[in-house]
């Protein structure tokens, strides 16, 4: 797990790609958008494109396992979120989290991606953060745990 140079093409381009992926697993009755640092603009990040599938309430599961046969590997789960990855070589190469359109995991996870964005000195506290996070874990469970009080400290003191 290391931290790469942008990509903004290349991560845009494989965006589209799971959009259709996507689409053509679950039909276009879902929302969906580019997260994580690949969606930001002069973010270094982990070489993983993350996307967010918002869901009419009480889908979240039925459109898990549509994904789930498209090939996708469960990751995780919890009360309202699912996430699916894709592996090439050993290695993730995207995040697909399923949520209900508008919940708090969305409305968050679009927020902290805008707020990354506009805001350069946001992203460059994040970047930091992601550089000790990446310097002192070895898991993904780890490496995301560590960035989460700056996630929730920076979308309380900046978000507009």
């Amino acid at each position: 797990m290391e931290l790469v140079e942008c990509r903004p093409v290349e991560w845009a381009q494989r965006f589209q790609g799971l959009v259709g992926e996507v689409r053509k697993l679950v039909g276009d009755e879902v929302r969906i958008e580019h997260i994580g640092s690949t969606a930001v603009p002069d973010l270094p990040s982990k070489d993983v494109v993350d996307v967010l599938v918002g869901v009419a309430p009480g889908h979240v599961a039925s459109v898990g396992n549509r994904l789930l046969v498209g090939g996708f590997v469960l990751e995780g789960q919890r009360e309202g979120h699912e996430w699916l990855t894709r592996r090439k070589s050993g290695r993730r190469v995207c995040v697909i989290h399923v949520v209900e359109s508008d919940s708090r995991q969305w409305l968050r996870r679009i927020a902290f991606r805008d707020l990354l964005r506009r805001d350069a000195d946001a992203r460059a506290e994040y970047l930091q953060t992601k550089r000790a996070a990446q310097a002192e874990t070895s898991g993904w469970n780890d490496y995301t745990h560590a960035k989460t009080a700056t996630v929730h400290r920076l979308l309380r003191t900046r978000s507009t």
